[in-house]
């Protein structure tokens, strides 16, 4: 056994060795050498368990076997003591048959009552021993019994010593693409489980052990369609990412990762592909997909874009079954399974196009989802904005909250007014709700009524139907509204949020615990008649807030609020000449992340803990002027390209040594630099949708082609714990 145990070890060190020789740099063989003494050490461990795992197999071998020596013995001496005892007894016996011979022969009173004792105390001898005797044979029974037990227990251990075996297999489906791995495996060949014994192959319960990591700290997870955009969509539900995809075959689909090639695959298609035939009899066949974008841009109705959110256990997306020249884009539901995905409900029954001149509106389908995760006995639960059309039950564009199996309306904030009823076919008034977030049952949201305009209001989980809908305040008194934006809950009730009173005070900062009587705005940052401060970016920070404003004087800079008027203040002018327009903030325990300009630097990465002094430049990353963020539209606007991973800022950069790729930092200069150069030299991956997933970063871009369009695919980055187990 110990043998085998330095043979796994000799073929360790030799695999991992052989990869010393050659003709690298003495920098890169330092490199090799602390990752070999890295790789040996965790080698070395794993080694000594295994031993450790031998030796109590063998001591308890051997315990066994001396206790079942110990056992033969007692037993050997039970016998001999039986064998000397059933001798006595004999004897006894023939003791007693010579004495009742003489009992019966003699007619001396005397000698006659001197006998009888004695044949009274023979017996009495004689059934002492009878018992002894059946006691030492139920012992020398019990004590066969325990050497049966000890002989199987042997018998089974050195079954299972003689079975432990190791084997070497790749890690194909558990590595990424072009990345698979070798492990080494070890464990007993006895049939655990399911598995089979003694076929000279370990799998499932019988394995104990495994060692070897897939190689690299980098990975594609799948080859998908040479499309323009790559993976879109990323979200997390439970232990697994849920992203959209084209694979070149069913186009635009949900899809599923678990960072594995055998984890990686389509949840559904749930938009199979069209087929039509021509009069000619020429079939023509088209695949959308279920979340392809539409563009409705010659009917004056924009561009449909797909939406997905995920809780703990559901995620919800908009989408097509059918082609969106006929039908409306619905809500879907799924537990990522292609049994579980399926449509929640059909709120569009008609066809989307009419010649009629007064078929104008701009809906062009569901939007503003938003998930309210699981929680105790209510499951995940969507929030999200759609229009209801089917014959004889129509309303316009209004809140919608489903489980993925009840449906309910909130409310008919704006319901069709006609003098012969409802429309047949549409109701082209409509709330609009959107911007929907939630703390605990509330549920807040902006939507526009025909006395109010558009303005705040909130929703009650608890309550049912229209008595769970309150109009906070009408901050605009009229029909025009204040456009209540960027909804910022903190606790019990509180939120952030902006408005615009026009004349007043234009859109500034306003604080509410949700009522009317505790809403109000927070301080007129730029004053003046319909002047604006515009805030913008609001995150909160426990009770209070970080966001952008313009005072009139200083530009568009980062400010701060408890919610007071002399608590409202600005942070620091960063960008003394003009705004420096911070961006893309993400808190990270007390101390914000964002991105700013300033003429010197251009724009760079910043932190603050929301002082002047505590507010400052990380790094010049792009040193001088030019600046290391914001490459241009359309680019800003897909998924996060600054994030949180494992207690690091990592986020997308450019350099002039690197292009745009992935960085990381952990808010000093010296703790800044390039996670990865994908695309290597001065070319560019454009990583897009960076996302935090268990111990990995996932991202896609472009790995070779030099421009973001064509050939993304998914990545993720980890941290390769090793050791890396190389066979060349």
């Amino acid at each position: 056994m110990k043998a085998k145990t330095l043979l796994i070890t000799l073929l360790f060190l030799t695999s991992i060795l052989a990869g010393c020789a050659g003709n690298d740099s003495d920098a890169s063989k330092d490199d090799k050498i602390l990752s070999l003494e890295s790789e040996i050490s965790n080698l070395t461990a794993e080694n000594d368990e295994i031993i450790a795992n031998n030796i109590v197999l063998q001591e308890t071998l051997d315990s066994a076997n001396q206790q079942l020596e110990k056992s033969d013995k007692d037993i050997e001496n039970l016998s001999l003591s039986l064998v000397n005892l059933e001798s006595h007894r004999d004897n006894l016996s023939a003791s007693l048959s010579v004495t009742m011979e003489e009992l019966n022969r003699t007619q001396d009173t005397s000698l006659l009552a001197q006998l009888e004792n004695q044949v009274s105390n023979l017996t009495i001898e004689i059934n002492t021993a009878n018992s002894d005797i059946s006691d030492l044979n139920d012992e020398i029974t019990i004590k066969q019994t325990e050497a049966e037990q000890l002989t199987a227990t042997v018998t089974a251990l050195q079954s299972t010593i003689s079975s432990l075996t190791y084997d070497m297999r790749m890690k194909i489906g558990n590595c990424p693409m072009d990345n698979p791995g070798v492990e080494i495996i070890g464990g007993f060949d006895d049939g655990s489980g399911t598995a089979i014994a003694n076929d000279e192959q370990l799998s499932g319960d019988e394995i104990e052990f495994s060692i070897g990591e897939c190689p690299g700290n980098y990975g594609r997870i799948l080859n998908m369609s040479e499309n323009s955009w790559g993976p879109q969509l990323m979200v997390k539900m439970g232990n697994k990412l849920i992203f959209g995809a084209d694979d070149g075959i069913h186009s635009w689909e949900p899809w599923r990762t678990d960072g594995t090639v055998e984890g990686t695959y389509m949840i559904k298609d749930v938009r199979p592909e069209e087929c039509t035939t021509n009069n000619d009899g020429v079939e023509t066949c088209e695949n959308y997909g279920s979340l392809s974008v539409a563009d409705f841009t010659g009917i004056n109705r924009g561009y449909y874009y797909p939406e997905l959110v995920a809780g703990n256990n559901k995620f919800f997306f908009t989408g097509y079954e059918d082609a969106p020249s006929v039908y409306m884009a619905e809500v879907f539901v799924s537990d990522g399974t292609e049994a579980g995905t399926h449509l929640i409900q059909d709120q569009w029954t008609h066809d989307y196009f009419s010649e009629n001149d007064w078929w104008e509106f701009f809906y062009v389908g569901p939007t503003d989802l938003h998930v309210i995760p699981s929680q105790g006995n209510y499951p995940d639960r969507l929030v999200y904005s759609g229009f209801w059309a089917h014959s004889g039950d129509v309303t316009g564009e209004e809140p919608y909250l489903t489980d993925g199996t009840t449906t309910i309306r909130m409310a008919n904030i704006v319901p069709e007014i006609t003098d012969a009823g409802p429309y047949c076919c549409f109701d082209f008034l409509g709330s609009m709700p959107r911007d929907f977030i939630h703390n605990g049952n509330l549920i807040y949201f902006s939507a526009t009524s025909n006395d109010n305009g558009r303005e705040l209001y909130r929703y009650n989980l608890a309550a049912f139907g229209n008595n769970g809908l309150f109009l906070i305040e009408d901050l605009k008194v009229g029909v025009e509204g204040s456009n209540p934006e960027h909804i910022t809950p903190i606790s019990d009730g509180k939120l952030y949020f902006t408005a615009d009173t026009g004349s007043e005070t234009g859109r500034e900062l306003y604080f509410s615990e949700g009522s009317s009587s505790n809403t109000d705005i927070i301080v007129d940052i730029w004053p003046g008649d319909g002047n604006s401060s515009n805030p913008d970016n609001l995150i909160s920070h426990g009770e209070n807030i970080f966001f952008t404003a313009n005072d009139g004087q200083n530009g568009v800079e980062l400010w701060y609020s408890d919610g007071s008027m002399s608590g409202t203040f600005m942070i620091k002018d960063i960008n003394v000449n003009g705004s420096s327009d911070p961006r893309r903030f993400v808190l990270s325990d007390d101390t914000l992340y964002f991105t700013a300009y300033n003429e010197e630097y251009g724009r760079e990465l910043w932190i603050s803990d929301g002082t002047e002094e505590g507010t400052t430049m990380v790094m010049d990353i792009y040193p001088g002027q030019n600046s290391t963020f914001d490459y241009g539209a359309p680019y800003n606007n897909f998924g996060n390209q600054l994030i949180i991973h494992k207690e690091m800022i990592y986020f997308t950069a450019n350099s002039p040594e690197y292009g745009y790729e992935i960085w990381y930092s952990d808010g000093t200069e010296n703790g800044t630099q390039i996670l990865l150069d994908l695309n290597p030299g001065t070319n560019s991956s454009y990583p897009w949708w960076l996302t935090s997933f268990g111990d990995k970063l996932y991202f896609t871009a472009a790995e070779e082609d030099p421009y973001p369009f064509n050939g993304r695919q998914m990545y993720y980055y980890w941290d390769n714990p090793g050791p890396i187990i190389d066979i060349e």
